[in-house]
């Protein structure tokens, strides 16, 4: 048997295709990473068209209070514009969003509103003092500021508007501490910032025993977005980067997984119907094995190959990314909400449990492209047909999400992905673990039987 297997593996590292394949994944895994590192770097932010603003102006009437209001908004808009384009860094563009808007308001609004020169005044002195910390770069100025109004508030307030302050507070605490600048390429940054964005809605929807069913969505949301940010400002790891070595593996079956299919199908598809077209067959049963012996060994090759692939494939990803996207982010764990609790996972330890989980579908596949093999002694039937069926078993599998029918709980696919114990999911058609092995077992035992009875009984004579 041994000699046999090992006699089967020395045939499939022959082929051609076989290392045509490999190429052609090589290069798509090239694209791929190029393609996740190139997408980092494209950022687009949302356009103000200045000319439609000023033809706006233009058209006001500023003695009517609404048009007025629009006239100062609008002017405050441009102006903020005009400053964006005059600094260049992410930071300095963040501070005149953040911190210079309502003095900028306040100047056009004491001027045109107010009409008061003298108040304008003070607030054109107090935008130069902010311009020019904002060339310096210096965000800590600023910082400094809004903890000083946050500390203030805090000794002001009570209750639940106090506890909203606070938390308010030590996230600018921590910002100044750890020294993040306001750059949205800090990963550290956009974590502080989500948090600091929806701390307010968090606890009033936290203190509220009367939630509506689109608050509670909102709340479960919340949940989990800030237990997530906040693990990246306590652990200061990246876990949302998904321009990353580590963001490609996590989505390792999804990119790739096509090729796994292809590699299977190809060496399943091929191993027994190859023999009967080169008529190399006839030799085999000349030798003392049984029928049953040389089917096994074959079967056994195909069953081992689909680990080896995926082992083979994960190796050249992680070789090709690490060039491209660097090696550091495999560093950093896979964190998963679940259940109001965090679980943590290795990125290759969580692409090896995805893969093991995604094996009983290859493997079915794998089998469907044997039987088809040996039953029609045809390589581009087996693929063909093999393909059909993993096309089909897609679109049964999102009708039976969508359709309650008894007759697609008979199909395999529905049972046969089990990366739902890998994210600590509910099972998408609630089999349990034993019914879907009971299914995937039917399903090989049946074609396994019409493969051997069909590959004892045929006949080799006119091979």
């Amino acid at each position: 048997m041994i000699r046999l297997m090992k006699n089967e593996v020395i045939k499939l590292l022959k082929k051609k295709s076989f290392y045509i394949v490999t190429l052609i994944f090589a290069f798509f895994c090239i694209l791929t990473n190029v393609v996740y590192k190139v997408l980092d770097d494209f950022t687009r932010e949302e356009e103000v068209d200045i000319q439609e603003i000023e033809s706006e102006n233009e058209e006001l009437d500023l003695t009517v209070n609404e048009d007025l209001l629009i006239y100062v908004e609008n002017l405050t808009t441009l102006k903020m514009e005009e400053l964006k384009n005059e600094y260049s860094s992410n930071n300095q563009k963040y501070l005149i969003e953040q911190y210079l808007y309502s003095t900028i308001y306040h100047l056009y609004e004491s001027t045109y509103i107010l009409k008061d020169l003298e108040l304008a005044q003070e607030y054109e002195l107090e935008l130069d003092q902010d311009l020019h910390y904002v060339a310096l770069d210096n965000y800590e100025y600023f910082l400094n500021e809004r903890i000083d109004y946050l500390e203030s508030r805090v000794s002001a307030t009570t209750g639940i508007e106090q506890e909203r302050y606070k938390k308010l507070l030590d996230l600018a605490i921590y910002r100044l501490e750890e020294q993040v600048p306001y750059n949205s390429e800090n990963y550290l940054h956009n974590s502080l910032l989500f948090l600091e964005e929806n701390t307010v809605e968090y606890v009033n929807l936290l203190h509220d025993d009367d939630l509506t069913s689109e608050e509670e969505a909102r709340m479960d949301y919340l949940n989990e977005q800030m237990t997530l940010h906040e693990y990246v400002i306590e652990h200061q790891e990246d876990i949302f980067n998904t321009s990353d070595l580590r963001a490609v593996l996590i989505n390792f079956s999804g990119e790739f997984g096509l090729f796994i299919l292809i590699y299977v199908i190809m060496i399943a598809g091929s191993i027994v119907s190859e023999e009967y077209t080169r008529g190399t067959i006839k030799s085999m049963f000349t030798k003392p094995y049984k029928r049953r012996t040389i089917l096994t060994s074959k079967l056994l090759v195909v069953i081992l190959f689909v680990p080896v692939i995926m082992l083979f494939m994960s190796l050249i990803e992680i070789l090709i990314g690490g060039i491209i996207l660097g090696f550091d982010s495999l560093s950093v764990p896979v964190v998963l909400y679940i259940h109001d609790t965090l679980i943590t996972y290795p990125v290759l330890g969580y692409l090896a449990s995805l893969l093991l989980s995604g094996i009983a579908m290859y493997l079915v596949i794998g089998i469907v492209a044997f039987m088809i093999s040996t039953i029609t002694l045809s390589t581009s039937a087996a693929i063909t047909i093999s393909f059909l069926f993993y096309l089909l078993a897609n679109v049964i599998s999102n009708l039976a999400l969508a359709y309650d029918l008894p007759i697609f709980k008979c199909f395999v696919s529905l049972y046969w992905d089990f990366s739902y114990l890998v994210n600590h999911v509910a099972q998408p058609f609630d089999a349990s673990i034993l019914t879907s092995i009971l299914v995937i077992a039917i399903y090989l035992v049946i074609m396994l039987c019409l493969t051997y009875v069909t590959f004892i009984k045929k006949d080799v004579k006119n091979v």
